[in-house]
């Protein structure tokens, strides 16, 4: 019986793993956490009626079943911002954000405890190479606040590795001959890049240190794209650039408005025209900014706005969304646009819940020239981080992708595109960083 796992605490999917003994090796498994399936998306709900949390698909569905309550996706996306040390309205409580994330690891570890009939002790976490981008103060931050919230989950020993260091560990059973590398895992929070010497003589060593030849990675994954294609695509059929009817409006409204201090720094002047505040439309893309929407001040500023501009019908399609609190619902829409989109060149919403027999397709252009620069900063830095290792690109031997947004063909083609002469390797899209470190927590508590 194992007291040790491998947690991946992901944006959008997390995985818990461990090893059993199989043939005299240890193999990494994932064990199933909800409805017999190994991941468990990302997600909490808070109803308000029984005051019970719910976790996962349960989540999931009992806020698009329209229990009333509040649902939290994404938690990690808050790791490292100045949201990580807010409290949260949770009905009459104020709920620090550790004590969420908290919440969530603690039902992970016990659904695992109860499904495998073990009990977890230790661990080791899965982390992207950077929380934050460009500050190593909120990084090292970021990742005490989720060792916090693990060792109050019941943990004794919390331990971190890379995720994409994760991911080669997991890739490294499956080769045969000495091999050079890039580890590319793309999921919903982070684009995380990691040269790694592999071979199956090196995978007997406990430490690997020297067979890290570099790492890099991006703030950037499948939830950007969601926040780019709901602005490219659904914000302006709710009003998303939409202008005043004259210079005069703007001018009264500006005087009036007081729950933004940005407001004048967020307007577009055209001629004698401005366009309305943007921060609405951003925050209704954003999955841990939409509860922040709800509250009476903004509905009440929206409806001052609605006959101040030139299309009055659009604003009241964004009041009538989110006086009935169906933000969220949204973003869940979106996403599952963005993953039609992966097999389809359009993707149908239907949003009869923001307008009576209102209907969108989107289409897998608009999905591309909503990411270019995203899609340009994963280039970026994938390159970045082989001349890191002080390499180029024809000396990478294999190309290994995992994360759910490696599925998207943009994102595919672009990482052939810098190595079009390599072998790419599509691993486990959501267990391969779980399956790992299962293997590194076998290593180093085993």
């Amino acid at each position: 019986m194992n007291s040790f796992c491998g947690l991946d605490f992901g944006t959008s999917n997390s995985t818990f793993g461990t090893t059993i003994n199989k043939d005299g090796e240890h193999s990494p498994i994932l064990i199933p956490l909800e409805d017999n399936k190994v991941t468990l998306p990302s997600a909490v709900f808070f109803h308000f009626d029984d005051n019970c949390a719910y976790y996962g698909r349960e989540a999931i569905n009992e806020y698009i079943e329209g229990e009333f309550g509040r649902l939290m996706r994404s938690l990690k996306s808050v790791l490292g911002t100045p949201l990580m040390n807010e409290n949260t309205q949770v009905k009459t409580a104020n709920l620090p954000f550790v004590d969420i994330v908290s919440a969530y690891l603690k039902n992970m570890k016990m659904q695992a405890e109860q499904n495998s009939q073990q009990t977890f002790s230790h661990v080791v976490m899965g982390r992207p190479v950077h929380f934050v981008d460009n500050d190593l103060e909120a990084d090292l931050l970021a990742q005490d606040t989720l060792e916090q919230a693990a060792i109050r989950a019941g943990f004794d020993e919390v331990l971190f590795q890379y995720e994409p260091i994760a991911a080669a560990l997991e890739y490294e059973q499956q080769v045969d001959d000495e091999e050079i590398a890039l580890i590319v895992d793309i999921g919903g929070g982070t684009a995380d890049f990691s040269v790694v010497r592999i071979s199956p003589e090196r995978a007997q060593h406990a430490e690997r240190k020297d067979d890290i030849l570099a790492n890099g990675g991006v703030h950037i994954g499948g939830t950007d794209f969601d926040r780019k294609l709901s602005l490219a695509s659904v914000m302006p059929e709710l009003g998303y650039n939409s202008y005043f009817k004259d210079k005069n409006a703007t001018a009264n409204f500006e005087k009036s408005f007081s729950i933004r201090k940005s407001v004048s720094s967020d307007t577009y002047t055209e001629s004698t025209k401005m366009m309305m505040p943007s921060y609405y439309y951003h925050d209704l893309a954003t999955w841990h900014k939409i509860h922040t929407l709800y509250e009476r001040p903004i509905t009440h500023s929206l409806k001052d706005i609605a006959y101040r501009v030139e299309n009055k019908q659009l604003i009241d399609r964004l009041i009538h969304l989110i006086h009935h609190r169906e933000g969220h619902r949204l973003a869940i829409d979106i996403e599952q646009a963005k993953i039609d989109l992966t097999n389809a060149a359009t993707a149908h919403l239907d949003l009869d819940y923001v307008e009576d027999d209102l209907t969108l397709e989107i289409s897998e252009t608009q999905l591309h020239d909503a990411v270019k620069t995203e899609i340009s900063s994963i280039q970026a830095h994938a390159w970045r981080t082989v001349q890191d290792a002080g390499l180029v690109p024809t000396q990478i031997t294999k190309v290994f992708m995992t994360g759910g947004t490696t599925a998207i063909p943009i994102v595919k083609q672009a990482i052939e595109a810098i190595f079009p002469h390599t072998d790419i390797v599509q691993g486990d899209q959501f267990g391969s960083v779980g399956l790992g470190l299962a293997i590194d927590a076998s290593r180093k508590f085993g």
